[in-house]
This record gives C-alpha cells, sequence and structure tokens, in this order.
C-alpha cells in the first residue's frame, strides 16, 4: 500500500498551478454549480431524508414483530405479527418510492451540473491566448473534458445520496438502539473512533493517489491522440510497434495508479468489517450473558440491536467507499477548476470598442515583441499596408512572419510598439469585430469534420445555398464539388483527409471568400501543391485579395513578384523594402534568396 508521494506530488503539479490561500475551496466551488438548482435540491434531500429515517423506523417496528414470538399468546401474537408485517410492507413501499426519487433526481441534478461545467471549460479554453495552445497537449485538454469531469459526475450522481443518507440512517439506528438499551450502545459505540480513523487516514491517501489517476488518464489521451494524429507519418515510417510501445507504457503507468487506489480500498472495507464485527461480538456476548443472568434485557431487544449494529456496518462501508470516490472526484474538480483558473495574456479591455466595416489601412509602429523564455522575436517592427494593398513577407525561418500575421488578429499581445487598424489600436477593439474583419488562409488547411458545405459556411453559417455556391465558383472549387458523389453535402472527413491538398486549399479559399473580409492573411497558401492544383488555387487567390488589404506570407519567393511591396525580414527586423525588381537589383538578402531558390528549382 505504500505510495511514492513525492513523486505522485510532482507529477500533479505539472499540470496543476498551485492553489492559493485566497481561491475558495473546490467543495465550495462545486456547489456554486449545483445552488441554481437549489428547489431540486431541497426536495431531493426531503426524499433522501425520508428514505434515511425510515430504515431505524423500520428496525424499530421489527421489534413489534419479534415480541408476540417471546411474550404473547397465540391468536393475540398472530394478530400483532400481521398488523405489525402489513405496516413494515407498507414503510418499504414508501421508502422505496423515496429512494426511486432521490435517485432520478440527483441523477438529473448531477447531469445538468456536469453538462454546465463541461461548457464552461470548454469555453474557457476558448478565450484562451494561442501561447496556452503552444504549451499545453491537446490529449491533457481531452481528459479535463472527459475523464476530470466524469470524475466530477460519479460523486454528484451517486455519491450524494450515500453521504445524506447513510448519517441519518446511522445516526437514527443508534436513537433506536439507545432507547433500547443505553450500556450495550456506548459498548458498540467503542469502535467507532477506530473507524472513523480509519476512514480518515484512507481517504487523506486516496486523494493524494486520485490526482495522480487523473494525470495517468491525461497521458493515455495524449499519446492516443498524437498517435492518430500523425497516423500518415506512423505509418509511412513503419513506427507503428513504437507508438503501441508508447501506449503501453503509459497504459501500465495508469493501471498501476489505479491498483493503489483498488489497494487502498479493498484494506478500508474488511478492516472496517473487522473491527465492527468485533465490536457486534462484543455486544453479543455481554448482551447474551446478561440475558442468561437474568439481568432486564429482553430477548427481542437485544436481536434488533445486533441488526441495527450490522446495518450501521453496512452503512460504514458504503461511506468508506463513497469517501473514497469523493476524494477522487475532488481531484478531478480541481484539476477542471486549475484550467478554468487560468488567465489570458490577451484580454478584452473593459471599454474596448466594436469594429464597424474596416478600411482595411494596418500600420505597425515599432512593435517589439518576445514569447515567454524573453527573447525578442521582433525589433522594432514599422510599416503600414494600405487599404486594397498586397504586401509580402519574406525571408529565412525564424525571422518572425509569421509572428507579424498573429499580431494583425491580436492571437497576441504586443511587448512594446502599437499595431493599428484603421488608427484603432487592435487593444482597443473587442476581438470579435476586430476578427471579423481579417480571413487566413493557411499553408495546411484546417478542415472540420462535416460536410463541404459547413465547411465554406464555417465563418457565416447563416449564408444562403447561391451565396455558397458562388464562394465556391469564385474559388474554383465548383466543378469538383458537385462531381462529388453527394456534391455539397459531402463529408470531408476528419481534417479533411477525404479531400486532396489542393481541393482543402480551394475550400479554404471559398470559407474566406464567402465572409468578405477586409483585411486577408495568406500564408504561403500554394507551397504544398502541384503545378495544376497551384494553377487554380493561384488564380482563386487573385480573386480573393481584389480590393482587399492583404498580407501574404512567402516562403518561395516566386510566389511574390506581383506584391504591391515586399518586406524582407531578418532576425526580426526588417532589412529591406521594395518591389520585387528593385530588390532584385540592390544585391542585398533577396537577391541571394532568390538566387539560392532558383537553383534549388532548377535542380
Amino acid at each position: 500500500m505504500a505510495v511514492n508521494s513525492k513523486r505522485i506530488v510532482s507529477a500533479c503539479a505539472a499540470s496543476s498551478p498551485p492553489a492559493t490561500s485566497s481561491t475558495p475551496s473546490t467543495g465550495w466551488r462545486l456547489w456554486g454549480y449545483v445552488r441554481p438548482y437549489w428547489g431540486l435540491v431541497l426536495f431531493t434531500l426531503l426524499l433522501m431524508t425520508a428514505s434515511g429515517l425510515l430504515q431505524p423506523a423500520l428496525i424499530w417496528i421489527a421489534k413489534d414483530l419479534l415480541k408476540p414470538l417471546f411474550h404473547a399468546a397465540q391468536s393475540e401474537g398472530l394478530r400483532e405479527l400481521s398488523r405489525v408485517a402489513l405496516l413494515i410492507l407498507v414503510l418499504t413501499l414508501v421508502k422505496g418510492l423515496c429512494d426511486f426519487g432521490h435517485v432520478f433526481l440527483s441523477n438529473l441534478i448531477g447531469q445538468r451540473v456536469v453538462v454546465r461545467l463541461r461548457q464552461n471549460l470548454f469555453r474557457h479554453l476558448q478565450t484562451l491566448s494561442l501561447s496556452f495552445f503552444e504549451d499545453a497537449r491537446t490529449g491533457q485538454l481531452i481528459s479535463h473534458v472527459s475523464n476530470d469531469i466524469n470524475a466530477v459526475q460519479m460523486i454528484l450522481t451517486t455519491g450524494v445520496a450515500t453521504l445524506v443518507i447513510s448519517p441519518l440512517a446511522i445516526g437514527g439506528l443508534l436513537v433506536v438502539m439507545f432507547r433500547l438499551n443505553w450500556w450495550l450502545t456506548l459498548l458498540a459505540l467503542l469502535v467507532a473512533p477506530v473507524i472513523a480513523l480509519l476512514i480518515n487516514l484512507a481517504g487523506r491517501r486516496m486523494r493524494l493517489i486520485a490526482e495522480y489517476i487523473q494525470q495517468k488518464l491525461a497521458d493515455i489521451a495524449t499519446v492516443m491522440q498524437e498517435a492518430i494524429a500523425a497516423i500518415r507519418i506512423v505509418q509511412c515510417f513503419a513506427t507503428g510497434e513504437r507508438e503501441i510501445a508508447r501506449f503501453q507504457v503509459e497504459n501500465e503507468e495508469s493501471k498501476r495508479a489505479v491498483m493503489r487506489g483498488v489497494r487502498v480500498q479493498a484494506i478500508l472495507t474488511p478492516l472496517v468489517e473487522l473491527i465492527g464485527t468485533g465490536g457486534l461480538l462484543l455486544v453479543l456476548w455481554v448482551g447474551g450473558r446478561a440475558i442468561l443472568y437474568g439481568y432486564r434485557l429482553e430477548p427481542e431487544n437485544l436481536i434488533v440491536i445486533i441488526g441495527a449494529i450490522q446495518m450501521i456496518l453496512t452503512h460504514l462501508k458504503k461511506v468508506g467507499r463513497v469517501y473514497m470516490t469523493l476524494q477522487r472526484s475532488l481531484a478531478g474538480a480541481q484539476r477542471i477548476f486549475n484550467v478554468l483558473d487560468l488567465q489570458s495574456e490577451v484580454v478584452e479591455r473593459p471599454q474596448a470598442v466594436a469594429l464597424t466595416r474596416a478600411q482595411g489601412h494596418v500600420a505597425f509602429d515599432h512593435v517589439w515583441f518576445a514569447y515567454r523564455d524573453g527573447r525578442p522575436v521582433l525589433r522594432d517592427i514599422t510599416f503600414e499596408i494600405q487599404p486594397g494593398e498586397v504586401v509580402a513577407l519574406v525571408g529565412p525561418s525564424g525571422a518572425g512572419k509569421s509572428t507579424i500575421a498573429n499580431l494583425i488578429p491580436r492571437l497576441y499581445d504586443v511587448t512594446r510598439g502599437t499595431v493599428r487598424i484603421d488608427g484603432h489600436d487592435v487593444r482597443d477593439l473587442t476581438l470579435a469585430s476586430l476578427r471579423a474583419q481579417i480571413s487566413i488562409v493557411p499553408q495546411e488547411t484546417i478542415l472540420f469534420s462535416g460536410t463541404i458545405r459547413d465547411n465554406i459556411a464555417y465563418g457565416q453559417p447563416e449564408a444562403a445555398e447561391e451565396e455558397i455556391e458562388a464562394a465556391a465558383r469564385a474559388a474554383n472549387a465548383h466543378e469538383f464539388i458537385i462531381a462529388l458523389p453527394q456534391g455539397y453535402d459531402t463529408p470531408v472527413g476528419e481534417r479533411g483527409v477525404k479531400l486532396s491538398g489542393g481541393q482543402r486549399q480551394r475550400i479554404a479559399i471559398a470559407r474566406a471568400l464567402l465572409r468578405d473580409p477586409r483585411i486577408l492573411i495568406l500564408d504561403e497558401a500554394t507551397s504544398s501543391l502541384d503545378s495544376e492544383a497551384e494553377a487554380l488555387v493561384q488564380e482563386a487567390l487573385e480573386r480573393l485579395m481584389r480590393h482587399r488589404t492583404t498580407l501574404v506570407i512567402a516562403h518561395r519567393l516566386s510566389t511574390v513578384r506581383r506584391a504591391d511591396r515586399i518586406l524582407v525580414l531578418a532576425g526580426g527586423r526588417i532589412v529591406e523594402e521594395g518591389r520585387h525588381g528593385e530588390l532584385l537589383s540592390h544585391n542585398g538578402l533577396y537577391s541571394k534568396l532568390y538566387a539560392i531558390q532558383s537553383l534549388v528549382s532548377q535542380g
């Protein structure tokens, strides 16, 4: 049962920020999600209370069922037996109705809480800045929405009833026992502190183990997500066995973590039963001697007390099991609240204004930017793009091209300086209105599972059929779409795997056209296409760029010859600026890069 506590704590700390004294407790925060349903909660608690108190009432009445067997005459005893048996049947039926009611309602409340908690978690993830997702592992995030939420669900839907009913039933049974014989009841309670201490110690150990279990489940989800997302690479490199081995390691670690918890639970239950049985035998031995030696103790009372002790032991074992579940639920809830407590690095200002139809004027004014490591990626960048102008960014890898593009829709905030749209600092604009003016066509086209129609209308879900088709025609996509078996209703598969690269790219262009942005960002949208597909995509891009402010991130310099201006970056600075012919004549960095690419393309 020994657990490497340092290892568990460090593993949990890797995914969870430390709690502070000002942070509300996990249980109290969970109550905040339950509180809106307080009416249902109150009624459910009443049903649980009735169920919990009916059990000691039934055992008290059972005493009257036994009494005629020892004291009443035959005819009188039969009538009393019938009356008490009928009363027990009625009360058992009532208890059954109460049990049905509280089980149904507690699950209803639990499901509502879980749905709301899951929705809030997903909504919060959408608000976090891009830097969070660059550091986070997708499998970990999926685990928060699945494994951690499921852990919370266990206690809300099944555990609360035990934590309410069992203490009430135990309390009522103790009252019955005291009414029947106070000194035998006190004798039975001698073992209670030992059982309470055992449950408490096991619960504290289980909380630590539960956090580790949740972390290992997240690790399994991460390995699976990575292997499936990169299945083409895995199969092409024939590394399936390596991924299987990696998954097996995490799977075994998860099993070991779960078995640590199982050992704690498995030891707790028989220990509680052993100690409780010891108390029961002590009461039976002392009570039996009292009856044999003629002390004032009715046999039926001793039988009822023994039965009550058995029921109390059953409830204690239930409480112990649920207490273990509670620790796992609290561990899962804490991991969820740790994510909900994360603050986005890009925060909308309270006085932010909405940007209406933009003209498309973009200005960078002495912009510096550094990621978390503090090393500047952009150094004193200043330039302007006039409405309708096409400006290309070129330069070696790591020069800062993509970073500039990410600052315009405010996926990151500048470290120093200002980025302006139509004279407005982007930090003074609402994020929704700013990003509504911008469309991005990335190098790696991202499509969502669903139909071609769904993907084209992704940014404009209310678009009419005619508008969707017009956008597809302008993107040179209509012909291949109608040639598919289901036309616009053809599923694209996860990430668009059922379509070719050129088809995916043209759908992405149609999606951008339908949105009709004022500012367009193209991240080398034709770099991975063959000549035929590139020609179709390039023609569609030219339609897309008309009358729009366009920023082109170019890796292949042959694609930017017709740009109005070209900005050449190196080391986070703009080192050259001009048109294609001008830059070639300067014999600078652009000229050297162009010469190298020309030699490579010639072979």
